[in-house]
């Protein structure tokens, strides 16, 4: 019985294979970098340069040949990885840009051996460990800077932007960040979690079909992200850029244009996310 055991066991081990999906960032053809300055931003045509540029990824799945979509078991590595989610990081500290030299743009795992011609995943943080100290939370969601507090939870997009360019006005800004996370969680402390999800989880999902793992990128434009936004002014009344809440304006071209809906209104499609 003990030998059958270890055969079965040998035999699922042997049936999975390894993956690893690959992603970039890019301002159009360029890669989005710390250090670099890029024009001809969003609709003031501004310049910008990358002060922050982190990103929470979930529930991830290969589309297999009939279509069937197979979800990627991540593999802990106790820094960019836990079993539900994996922090991509595009920023290296050179340059205006926060954090360390350190940078992760993949996503590891195992699936079922087999023939995988698609991707589906989420930028988020999931439900279950979306509400928690930081301080005391396992990587990579022990990253105190990509959160806000509890009862909200993490930052799904830390995208802080140097700005310049513009009208100028009343309304200028010398900056801009992009703070996705889940809003309307209910009354209570700001450091307990929510007794109920949040009425706005504002988890954006993305299918890529014909994405081949062994050869595939998944880019995360920036440009196109903000070519329905004037990154030089701040919305009248709100906080700097779009931090996700209702009534933003600075929220409503950028929400359209993650896939996401934004103040009852939904989303006419997502357009930053592609597959090279």
């Amino acid at each position: 019985m003990g030998l059958m055991l270890v055969s079965a066991l040998a035999a699922a081990i042997a049936a999975q294979q390894p993956v690893e999906i690959r992603f970039d960032a890019r301002v159009g053809t360029e890669p989005a970098r710390c250090g670099r300055a890029y024009a001809g931003i969003g609709t003031a045509k501004a310049g910008l340069r990358f002060q922050d540029l982190r990103i929470y990824v979930s529930a991830v799945k290969l589309l297999d040949a009939s279509g069937r979509a197979v979800p990627v078991t991540l593999t802990p590595d106790d820094q960019w990885q836990s079993d539900q989610v994996t922090l991509l990081d595009f920023e290296d500290g050179t340059g205006n840009c926060n954090g360390n030299a350190a940078t992760n743009m993949v996503v590891r795992g195992t699936v079922p051996a087999g023939d995988y011609r698609g991707l589906i995943f989420e930028i988020g943080v999931p439900q279950a460990v979306n509400h928690q100290d930081p301080t005391l939370a396992a990587a990579p969601l022990n990253v105190t800077a990509l959160t806000w507090p509890w009862r909200v939870g993490y930052k799904f997009t830390t995208i802080d932007l140097q700005t310049s360019g513009g009208a100028g006005g009343p309304n200028a800004a010398t900056g801009f960040s992009i703070h996705l996370g889940s809003t309307a969680c209910g009354e209570g402390s700001p450091m307990t979690a929510p007794s109920a999800p949040c009425a706005n989880p504002n988890r954006p999902s993305y299918r890529l079909d014909g994405f081949d793992p062994a050869k595939s990128t998944v880019i995360l434009d920036m440009g196109a992200l903000l070519a329905g936004t004037d990154i030089t002014i701040n919305a009248p009344k709100s906080a700097s850029g779009c931090m996700s809440f209702p009534g933003d304006g600075d929220c409503t071209a950028i929400f359209d244009w993650l896939g996401l809906p934004f103040d009852g209104k939904p989303s006419t499609g997502q357009k930053w996310v592609r597959a090279e």
